[in-house]
């Protein structure tokens, strides 16, 4: 079998087919991760191919990811909260055919392993797939469906745990997730658990310069970006704002992102004398996103939850001192005092504190940036990371 080197070690060239719930045309992270593992594995000499569970009753080609063809099936789910009788009745009637059309697909593939990302129920298809076909099997937990698996009904964490219990290994971007998993199944054995955090688009963070600022940003700005939503602790930030102010220290604060706190974050910074320095930007591609990092003065990320925000590493890789609240896998991402700063969640005062000491020391606030830098360029590279995945699956297919 042909063999290719792959940084320091040498893998057999695999088949390889990335499942997700989600066409990697729709904007998304997931569909990031697996536009970056497909370009990654392609690039290292290995056969791709994408399964998304689509609308279509029977397998066929949807769309293209580049040189990877993408291929849908309509995964029925046993689950439904408006029609469960109905939910069932056609989950029993179309299991047969779908898995008829699984098993032959993945057998005239010749795959070599099976990674599924953001294992959702309707997914456990899978484990029979796994089973009847044997190629490896490795299941990758990003964000919500870790968080939301205590909340699914029994039979939802049943069909999960039934995939989970015939993976070769499960993956997590974060310890924090790993643990929920581990949590909601206590007594579920897995084979192999392993953290692999997506990476950061590095190449796109090198083609761009600093911005060419509207008139009316402030020369240094303190930026943070993300949905506009309670969980992303804007609110907090805006207090801290006033904090600094009544401490004599005045922080300009640009925000991009859009969503349903917006008129009660600008409500906020007005009731609180702040408005005059807090700018709401909107919406921004991610490339003016990327441009906006690269010309503030530090990045704020102020959340009450959050899974592993690739957002960090982002504004790490473009040479910025980062402020975070200490929750799930920031601190994962974010070492205290050494790639950044960890504040308490919903603590105004803290963070104010921390954004002082950066904003009057720039000497610490190059020496984070430095250090940050460093650590997401060597941490969040694609490139190493899709290498990991195929030390995993060489692993598993050795058993």
């Amino acid at each position: 079998m042909l063999t290719r080197r792959v940084g320091a070690d040498a893998y057999p060239a695999m088949n390889i087919m990335l499942v997700t719930p989600w066409r990697p045309s729709l904007t998304g992270g997931i569909s990031t991760v697996i536009a970056r593992l497909t370009g990654e594995f392609q690039r290292k000499g290995h056969d791709i191919t994408v399964f998304v569970a689509d609308q279509n009753n029977l397998l066929r080609q949807v769309e293209t990811l580049g040189e990877a063809p993408v291929y849908g099936l309509y995964l029925r789910s046993p689950l439904s909260s408006d029609h469960p009788l109905r939910a069932v009745v056609m989950y029993c009637v179309w299991f047969p055919l779908t898995m008829l059309q699984l098993i032959w697909f993945t057998w005239r593939k010749r795959l070599d392993a099976i990674i599924i990302q953001y294992p959702l129920p309707a997914m456990s298809y899978f484990g029979v797939v796994k089973r009847v076909v044997g190629c490896p099997l490795l299941v990758t937990y990003q964000g919500n469906d870790a968080h939301d698996l205590s909340l699914w009904a029994p039979r939802g964490r049943r069909l999960v745990k039934s995939l989970l219990e015939k993976a070769d290994a499960v993956v997590a971007v974060s310890r924090t997730l790993l643990k929920k998993v581990q949590d909601v199944f206590p007594d579920l054995h897995l084979a192999r658990s392993r953290l692999l955090p997506n990476g950061a688009p590095l190449d796109a963070i090198g083609a761009v310069g600093e911005a060419r600022l509207e008139a009316d940003l402030p020369h240094e700005y303190v930026f943070t970006a993300g949905h506009l939503i309670h969980r992303k602790g804007i609110d907090t930030l805006i207090s801290a704002l006033r904090v600094a102010k009544d401490l004599g220290i005045t922080l300009h604060l640009v925000i991009a992102g859009e969503g349903p706190e917006r008129e009660n974050l600008m409500r906020q910074s007005c009731e609180q004398g702040v408005s005059d320095h807090v700018r709401f930007i909107g919406n921004q591609s991610h490339a003016q996103v990327l441009h906006l990092m690269k010309s503030c003065l530090l990045f704020v990320l102020a959340s009450r939850a959050e899974g592993m925000p690739l957002v960090i590493a982002e504004a790490m890789a473009c040479g910025k001192a980062v402020v975070a609240t200490d929750v799930d896998g920031v601190p994962e991402i974010v070492q205290d005092r050494s790639t950044g700063v960890l504040v308490p969640v919903e603590d105004p005062h803290a963070l104010a504190s921390a954004l002082i000491s950066l904003y009057s020391n720039p000497s610490l606030r190059d020496t984070l940036a430095r250090q940050g830098k460093e650590w997401a360029l060597r941490e969040y590279n694609w490139e190493s990371i899709a290498t990991r995945y195929l030390g995993l699956i060489e692993e598993c297919r050795i058993g």
